[in-house]
């Protein structure tokens, strides 16, 4: 009966710091000076944003949930470490994209993007220290880790070549096969082969090579707190993915930036493609070789 008890509120305490995060980025988002531009085409937006808002909001509180659940860390490192891990994965990585793609958006401007990332950051250094104080793990095991700087650097080159060839793969046999994305980007429904596409795009933007080179190097690099927090293989991996996982889901929400069709298609491609990029990442950066006094 305890037990029971015990897991009510801990439910509780959960649905309450999805209500506070989901409650402070709305209010956040309608406090923002957007442009002109996006405030007036954001007036059209589905009603039904909400509900697939609420649906992104219970993930990014559960990814939360399990790394401070799962955390080695204590106070204000988890705080900062937490915060840190998911603002760059969720919100920084996915709206350096944007503003690379930012002419396919006109209704976009630069300072939008920006103010999009502030909102997202906003949301996360309020709600975290909430569900710090009612989840943090309090038998903490503490392990000493003991990262090699070179050891790091190596596994981030390999993680940025692996993600280009993941994002060039997953973005045409899955993204590209929609039409309508097609013609969202190059205004012509025209579908080439794998290859020609890949000669295309050298043709058309060959910097986009380069930068999902960095942005696979990023993606590593913003996770490597987690080394520092986790203690379990299986569960950093999982971490990982979870983390990783909150750039694809966010794609459920209606918006104005995305024809519905266009939004399905990188939906798919993302949670497939960011799952399988997370595993990958997971088992590359985990290294228990030199961790002591915990177990694999």
């Amino acid at each position: 009966m305890e037990k029971r008890i015990d897991m009510v509120k801990l439910i509780l305490k959960w649905v309450l710091c999805v209500i506070v995060y989901t409650s402070v980025f709305l209010i956040i988002n309608g406090i923002v000076p957007y442009s002109q531009v996006f405030t007036e085409s954001s007036g059209s937006e589905d009603p039904s944003s909400l509900l697939f808002f609420l649906i992104y909001s219970i993930w990014v509180c559960f990814a939360i949930y399990f790394i401070i659940r799962n955390s080695s860390l204590k106070g204000l490192k988890l705080y900062f470490s937490t915060v840190f891990v998911l603002f760059f994965i969720q919100s920084f990585m996915t709206q350096i994209e944007t503003l690379f793609f930012i002419e396919a958006f006109p209704k976009l401007l630069v300072l939008d993007v920006v103010l999009f990332m502030l909102r997202d950051l906003l949301s996360l250094l309020i709600t975290v220290p909430l569900m710090i104080k009612f989840f943090q793990n309090k038998d903490v095991i503490i392990v000493k880790v003991e990262i090699n700087a070179i050891s790091i650097l190596i596994k981030l080159g390999i993680i940025g070549i692996i993600y280009t060839f993941v994002y060039m793969i997953f973005g045409y046999f899955v993204a590209w096969q929609f039409t309508e994305l097609r013609i969202f980007y190059s205004g012509s429904p025209e579908k080439l082969s794998f290859i020609d596409q890949l000669i295309n795009n050298i043709n058309t933007n060959p910097v986009i090579y380069p930068f999902q080179l960095l942005r696979g190097i990023l993606f590593g690099f913003f996770i490597v707190p987690l080394l520092y927090m986790i203690n379990k293989k299986i569960t950093f991996i999982i971490s990982v993915c979870l983390t990783y996982l909150c750039t694809g889901i966010v794609l459920i929400i209606p918006n104005v930036l995305f024809p519905d069709m266009v939004r399905y298609g990188h939906l798919v491609e993302m949670i497939s493609s960011m799952l399988l990029f997370g595993i990958i990442v997971g088992i590359i950066m985990w290294n228990n070789k030199n961790r002591q006094n915990g177990k694999d």
